[in-house]
């Protein structure tokens, strides 16, 4: 008898240091970043999403080349967060969540398809939307300390429109103004409202809508219309001008669109395509800017690889 729950517990005591090994193994601390970790159990769920995304087989050397890589873009975002504390820049939920809903509104999924789509690429919505978050924390940092000292002159600009004309021959866009209705709110009431027209759409874009172009009425200008998600332009083609969509339900709320028109395509201007042109010229500077305010960062810190 004494032997036999001693034998039981032998192997009850080294089955528990197998399990506690293999969760050290897995929560193994393979970076630390002004004192904050990244683990190994973190780093693998990041390279097997992307892995999966970009259609990488996790056996072949590419894989262990792309862990470097998304260790480095994790550190990278550590630094770019511990900054944004630094001088208090900052994304709220209410802005992410925002943005999660145009990224679902643009696939034209509804939240349940988008979050498999998402689970068939082996990212959970938490990741997505952290992801999203920081997305967003790098472009508000990068419009702090990176675009204010990238400019490009008036003259610049003009040289590349007369020597790419080809470029600005125009495409079809798309004018259509978009409400994003909480849930909290009375949505079919205010929906009957703007439908029975004793509430304009702006207005109530104004008073109502969680999109951040809600004070410009939530009108959306010039977008290129072929460029659009395939459901998106079957919704804007079953309009017609001025007339405004049924309720579409979302993750967190709903949209209601209206289109205000369908643009033919014809050559643009030098003011029509001087944004775009900015954004091409401005683009190889942002990002040379950018390496280096990341060098400087990383320069500055104590970063610790134990890989």
């Amino acid at each position: 008898m004494c032997y036999r729950l001693a034998a039981v517990l032998l192997v009850f005591l080294f089955a528990g240091a197998d399990v506690q090994a293999a969760a050290t193994t897995v929560n193994k601390i393979v970076a630390v970043v002004n004192g904050e970790m990244i683990t190994l159990h973190e780093l693998r769920m990041h390279t097997a999403a992307e892995m999966a995304r970009q259609r990488i087989n996790p056996n072949t050397p590419q894989a262990e080349e792309m862990q470097r890589e998304i260790l480095d873009a994790l550190i990278n975002d550590i630094l770019l967060r511990q900054e944004a504390g630094r001088f208090k820049v900052s994304i709220s939920d209410a802005e992410v969540r925002a943005e999660v809903n145009n990224a679902i509104a643009r696939a034209g999924r509804t939240p349940g398809q988008f979050e498999a789509d998402l689970k068939a690429q082996g990212i959970t919505m938490e990741m997505f939307t952290e992801r999203m978050r920081n997305n967003m924390l790098r472009v508000r940092m990068s419009t702090f300390m990176v675009d204010r000292k990238v400019f490009v002159t008036p003259e610049e600009v003009a040289d590349f429109f007369d020597k790419n004309q080809d470029m600005f021959q125009g495409e079809r866009t798309a004018d259509f103004s978009v409400i994003m209705l909480p849930e909290n709110l009375d949505v079919q009431g205010i929906y009957r409202q703007i439908r029975a027209g004793t509430l304009s759409f702006e207005e109530a874009a104004r008073r109502h809508s969680a999109e951040p172009n809600a004070q410009d009425g939530g009108l959306v200008r010039g977008v290129l219309y072929d460029r659009l998600p395939p459901e998106m332009q079957k919704l804007l083609s079953s309009l017609s001008d001025g007339e405004i969509s049924q309720l579409l339900r979302t993750m967190g709320g709903f949209f209601v669109f209206r289109r205000d028109a369908i643009n033919e395509a014809r050559p643009l201007t030098l003011q029509e395509a001087r944004p775009h042109i900015e954004e091409i010229l401005l683009a190889p500077l942002r990002e040379e800017r950018a390496r280096e305010y990341m060098g400087q960062l990383r320069s500055r810190a104590v970063i610790d690889i134990r890989m």
